[in-house]
């Protein structure tokens, strides 16, 4: 972000003493995760082959998505095979296609030989959204044996440039379902859902100057939010999508306003003739982490929205983007510890007491952002040459390319919602 205020000139001649970062990469060993046993998915009516083959494409998707949960060790059970004292969960489906609709019968077991059922459910759907069906399956298995929302309907916004110009695009968790979303020609940066999913705040240049505005993903119409000269950018929206946060210049340096979307009241957070910028919430909304160059190179920050006081957390090279995580604890920022370094995803507790290096200069690492759960983390990286999003668990490991999308890719955002 502060590359995007056009700032690194004028920042690096500052703060050129190092500091030491104390970093350190996960904790104890991970506890192994229950063994969800997945037969194979039945046809519903034996007769006809495209049932079979329905249920063979849907219980591939949903394997998919328990998978990328990270909550099961999901294991294939043949027909016929005797049950494993290790299973814990079994999911069993039987599926079909009658005229323009899909239909299953779901129901998740104990792992015990009394096969006691823990969840079950009919579901019929429209046969043009296969992929839809099984996202909502897999989020209600989670559920069920969890206790916790899943991720298979959330979405992550993010900008490609594959027309020639920077656009905003949408895909789902998994990568699937990729669409353009603005036509702008122009330069358009930071996307932001709402909570509810409903609408996109992002900025454009279109109308010559980094302007704010709103997009209903519903009618696909945009409307200006914020148009005042200079730079117009949404931070984080609040958990009860009433406020936005935004950096403003009006002119002059960059710092962090607090708009009111009902009334359009605007109040202003920080004056600084530095930079301020990239405000995310805390979950209780009572806090705001944002970067700020006031010290010299660009750090983390944390304002108390009540007393309007803030404090470093950071004392790195370079920081940028922080994403605060929906649990609380931590709040992820890309950063380099050493002026030569690539950027790199980093966490930093809200104490500043404790920073986790998450990726390794495998390229440069930018833009972290939650998942709704707080489970994984989506980002871009240059590691494969171009820009592309990809999506790691929280503590850094598997990273896996969200999408092979042509063109570049960055700023990723994760939508909360579940429709």
């Amino acid at each position: 972000m502060i590359r995007l205020l056009t700032l690194a000139a004028s920042l690096a001649g500052l703060a050129r003493a190092q500091t030491e970062v104390r970093l350190s990469v996960g904790g104890g060993a991970a506890q192994p995760l229950p063994v969800l046993a997945m037969p194979v998915f039945t046809a519903a009516d034996p007769r006809k082959g495209d049932d079979a083959l329905f249920a063979k494409d849907l219980r591939d998707a949903v394997r998919s998505d328990l998978m990328l949960s990270r909550r099961f060790d999901v294991k294939d059970e043949e027909p016929g095979a005797a049950p494993s004292p290790a299973v814990v969960w079994r999911l069993k489906a039987a599926a079909g296609r009658a005229a323009d609709k899909l239909s299953a019968q779901v129901r998740l077991e104990n792992g015990s030989g009394a096969g006691e059922a823990v969840f079950e459910r009919f579901y019929r759907q429209d046969a043009q959204w296969p992929r839809a069906l099984a996202h909502r399956i897999s989020d209600d298995v989670v559920k069920a044996a969890t206790g916790r929302e899943g991720i298979a309907r959330t979405r992550i916004s993010f900008v490609n440039n594959q027309t020639g110009h920077k656009e905003v695009y949408v895909m789902d968790y998994d990568g699937g379902g990729i669409q353009r979303l603005t036509d702008d020609k122009s330069i358009d940066l930071l996307p932001r859902f709402s909570p509810d999913g409903r609408r996109l705040a992002y900025t454009s240049y279109k109308d010559g100057n980094p302007d704010l505005f709103l997009l209903d993903l519903e009618t696909g119409r945009a409307s200006p939010l914020s148009d005042e000269q200079g730079l117009n950018i949404a931070g984080g929206y609040s958990p009860d999508g009433t406020k936005l946060l935004l950096t403003l210049s009006r002119g002059k340096s960059p710092n962090l306003y607090l708009k009111d979307l009902s009334t359009g009241a605007l109040e202003r957070l920080t004056s600084h003739f530095g930079a301020d910028s990239t405000p995310t919430f805390s979950p209780d909304a009572r806090q705001v982490a944002f970067v700020s160059d006031r010290s010299g190179n660009p750090q983390i920050y944390v304002l108390d929205l009540a007393t309007k006081q803030a404090r470093r957390l950071t004392r790195m090279n370079w920081c940028d983007a922080p994403a605060w995580s929906p649990t609380g604890e931590w709040i992820a920022f890309a950063g380099r510890a050493n002026r030569k370094d690539k950027m790199d995803i980093f966490l930093v507790d809200i104490t500043g007491g404790q920073i986790r290096q998450l990726t390794h200069g495998e390229g440069s690492n930018e833009d972290p952002a939650w998942s709704p759960d707080g489970r994984l983390l989506a980002f871009s990286t240059t590691r494969a040459g171009r820009s592309q999003i990809f999506v790691m668990d929280a503590d850094g490991s598997a990273p896996r390319l969200a999408a092979d999308v042509p063109g570049a890719s960055s700023t990723p955002h994760w939508s909360g919602a579940r429709p």
